[in-house]
């Protein structure tokens, strides 16, 4: 497979494709690499390639001319008119199967382009193809171009040293890719798979093509619809959709009230705030909140707290309020992720025109959440009890 760029960056472009697996390709002889300067066919002084556009605009455009020059001889020393792919945000953006399409080429030409483009002239009369690298703007072509050509390469035959790898990789059968491990056994706490272990490879491969359908479910579902999939492998993507669907539906706001704290209230708004502090801060101390537990008890009566009940007695969580500033909001374990807290965190709202409040900075759950409603970060610093850093969050109605 022959692969020619037309750039202004011939360097960065060959710098990019021979090295690691492409490079070894490439000494193999499976691949080769071609950088066409476009600099270098240009009829301007001082190798000028670009100018103003006509009509006005911001930037520069480059020239019809050292372009199709360019393209006109390497067609001519190729011997061949190859397809010429032009990297642009206005092209099909590319995919697993516009890779293995051109794949089947022996040559390629990709077309990079820079400032603001290429006249369009030149376009009309070389590209064949119009290509995306995604809906974003880059600076030109040459990382499309690399990125696409390194997509490609994997599907030559010989490139990769496993020729299943290419197959089985992501987007096989238009499913991601299920998740690999390797020695050691045990990491940091978190252990291997015991079916991966097993050596039992018929399970094992169930168990790839399961984690590969749900981790699309998860992360690209858009994906699914065209997934080959045998009729076992779609009775569980159906089961899981149900199943989440049902738990989905646990996790729907349960309708409660909000009401001041009462003497009474106390027992349950205590095991509720020991549990969602030892559970949100593991990398604290399980003591320095056994310890702490007497004096916020104590201390909870004076403060300002509303209750979330969703029956009598059936207490979900709570906010604790010193004036302005927000001492906490802690939500039962069974009925978290079902926006109780921002309820309370509304109804605060609703009686303080700016509120205040320190999150750990290692509790990144409570961080997003809190960014999400409107508050901003104000400082950082180390909380003197803890040794942990801290944020100062801020909201104001105005």
């Amino acid at each position: 497979m022959n692969f020619h760029v037309l750039t202004l960056f011939p360097e960065m472009v060959m710098n990019g494709l021979n090295t690691s697996i492409l490079g070894r390709a490439a000494g193999k002889g499976l691949l080769s690499f071609e950088a066409v300067n476009i600099r270098d066919y240009t009829l301007e002084r001082h190798g000028k390639v670009d100018d103003y556009p006509y009509g006005g605009g911001p930037g520069m455009v480059m020239q019809a001319e050292p372009v199709c020059r360019a393209y006109e001889a390497l067609t001519e020393r190729c011997k061949k008119r190859p397809r010429v792919i032009y990297m642009t945000p206005q092209g099909r953006v590319f995919n697993q199967e516009i890779a293995k399409e051109l794949a089947a080429e022996e040559e390629l030409i990709f077309l990079c382009g820079h400032y603001e483009g290429i006249d369009e002239r030149a376009l009309e009369l070389i590209v064949t193809d119009h290509l995306s690298a995604g809906d974003y703007v880059l600076t030109g072509g040459e990382l499309p171009a690399m990125m696409m050509i390194d997509c490609i390469s994997r599907l030559i035959p010989g490139v990769l040293n496993n020729d299943t790898s290419a197959e089985f990789e992501s987007f096989h059968d238009n499913l991601l890719e299920y998740p690999q491990y390797t020695r050691p056994e045990e990491f940091r706490g978190k252990k291997v798979p015991e079916i991966l272990l097993s050596g039992h490879h018929a399970n094992i491969e169930k168990w790839r093509r399961e984690q590969s359908i749900l981790r699309t479910l998860e992360h690209r579902p858009e994906l699914l619809e065209n997934a080959k999939l045998s009729k076992k492998e779609r009775q569980f993507l159906e089961k899981t959709i149900q199943e989440r669907q049902a738990e989905s539906k646990k996790k729907e706001p349960q309708p409660g009230t909000i009401r001041n704290l009462e003497e009474a209230d106390l027992e349950p708004v205590m095991r509720i705030w020991l549990e969602a502090n030892q559970q949100a801060h593991d990398f604290i101390s399980p003591d320095y909140w056994q310890e702490n537990y007497k004096t916020v008890r104590e201390l909870l009566p004076q403060a300002e707290v509303y209750i979330y009940e969703t029956a009598p007695s059936e207490i979900k969580g709570f906010i604790g309020l010193l004036e302005n500033y927000i001492a906490g909001i802690f939500v039962d374990k069974a009925a978290r992720s079902t926006g109780i807290g921002k309820r309370l965190l509304e109804h605060a709202k609703e009686k303080k025109k700016e509120l205040t409040l320190h999150v750990y900075a290692k509790n990144e759950g409570a961080v997003q959440f809190y960014l999400r409603e409107g508050f901003q970060i104000r400082e950082k610093k180390v909380d003197a009890d803890t040794g942990a850093e801290e944020f100062l969050m801020v909201w104001s109605a105005d």
